[in-house]
C-alpha cells in the first residue's frame, strides 16, 4: 500500500494520450476509471515489461524546469489514475520490484494500453503498410 493508503496515483500525460484514453473509454462504453483498472489488469497478466517493452519515464515539472528553465508542461496534462486497491497493490509491488517509480510504471502502462493493445487508426494503418512493404 502506498504511504498514503489511497489507490489513485497523479502523474503527466501528454494532452493528445489522455484525450485518446478518453475517447477510447466512451467507444467502449466504459469510464475512465473502469478502463484505467481493464488496464492495469491486462498489463499485470500480460507482462509486456517481459517481452521487451521499455520502462518510459514520466515527465515531472522539477524535470521539465531543470530541462528548459520553463515551469510548465506544454503538450501534458496532470492526470488521476485510479484502480482497485489490490491491483494497486501489485503493481507497487512490481514498481519495487523493477526498481521503477510509480508514476513511471503508470506511465509506461498506459503507454502500452493505447500504442499496443488499442493504437490509433493512423498507426494501424502505418503499421500495415509496413507490413504489406515486407511482404513485397
Amino acid at each position: 500500500m502506498n504511504p498514503s493508503g489511497k489507490n489513485e496515483i497523479s502523474l503527466h500525460l501528454p494532452v493528445k494520450m489522455h484525450l485518446y484514453t478518453k475517447a477510447l473509454a466512451f467507444a467502449l462504453g466504459k469510464t475512465i476509471q473502469s478502463t484505467y483498472q481493464d488496464c492495469a489488469e491486462l498489463f499485470l497478466t500480460e507482462r509486456p515489461w517481459m517481452r521487451g517493452l521499455r520502462w518510459r519515464p514520466a515527465i515531472t515539472l522539477a524535470d521539465r524546469a531543470l530541462a528548459t528553465g520553463i515551469k510548465s508542461v506544454d503538450g501534458w496534462t496532470r492526470v488521476s489514475v485510479r484502480v482497485r486497491q489490490e491491483t494497486t497493490v501489485r503493481l507497487e509491488a512490481l514498481a519495487d520490484q523493477e526498481n521503477i517509480s510509480l508514476s513511471d510504471l503508470y506511465y509506461t502502462m498506459l503507454y502500452w494500453w493505447v500504442w499496443y493493445q488499442y493504437p490509433p487508426a493512423y498507426e494501424r494503418e502505418r503499421r500495415s503498410k509496413l507490413q504489406q512493404e515486407s511482404k513485397s
